[in-house]
C-alpha cells in the first residue's frame, strides 16, 4: 500500500483514520480498509491530474492576455512616436492632391513618395528605418489617398 501521507494531506488522512476506528466492519477488515484508501488516492491522483491541467489552461490564457495588453501598450507608445510625422506628412500630401486635383491630374501613393524624399527639408526626421522608408511611406500615402477621395470625390 503505498504511504498515505505523500499522496493524501494530513487532516484527510486523520478523517479515514477516524472513521476506520470508529467503524468496527473496518477496523477488522484491513482488506477493505485498504481498497478504501487506494480508491481515494485514486480519487484524489485525478483530481491532482484535473486540476493540474486546468491551472495550466488558465495560466496559459492569463500570459496570454497579459501579452496582448503589452502589446498594444507597445504599440500604443509607438504611435504617440510616430504621429507628429504622420500628421506632418498627411497634411503636405493633402495640399498635393488639392493642387493635382485642380490640375485635373491623379497624385499616386507612389508618386507623392518619390517627390516627398526628393524635396524633404533638412528638419524633417522620418521615423522610419531607412532600409523600409520607402515602403513605410507609401503604405501611408496609400492609406491617406482612400481618406481623400472620400472627402473630395
Amino acid at each position: 500500500m503505498p504511504d498515505k501521507e505523500e499522496f493524501m494531506p494530513f487532516q484527510a488522512a486523520r478523517k479515514l483514520n477516524m472513521i476506520f476506528l470508529h467503524s468496527e466492519v473496518l477496523r477488522n477488515d484491513k482488506s477493505l480498509q485498504e481498497k478504501i484508501i487506494n480508491w481515494g488516492l485514486e480519487m484524489l491522483s485525478e483530481a491532482r491530474v484535473d486540476w493540474s491541467d486546468m491551472h495550466k489552461t488558465v495560466l496559459d490564457a492569463v500570459i496570454t492576455c497579459d501579452r496582448k495588453k503589452e502589446a498594444i501598450k507597445r504599440g500604443q507608445a509607438r504611435d504617440k512616436k510616430y504621429a507628429p510625422f504622420r500628421e506632418y506628412f498627411k497634411n503636405l500630401q493633402h495640399q498635393k492632391f488639392i493642387e493635382y486635383k485642380k490640375q485635373g491630374k491623379k497624385m499616386s501613393a507612389n508618386g507623392f513618395v518619390t517627390w516627398f524624399l526628393e524635396n524633404i527639408p533638412n528638419d524633417v526626421i522620418i521615423p522610419y528605418k531607412e532600409s523600409n522608408q520607402y515602403h513605410k511611406l507609401v503604405g501611408l500615402a496609400e492609406e491617406n489617398n482612400r481618406g481623400f477621395r472620400k472627402k473630395h470625390p
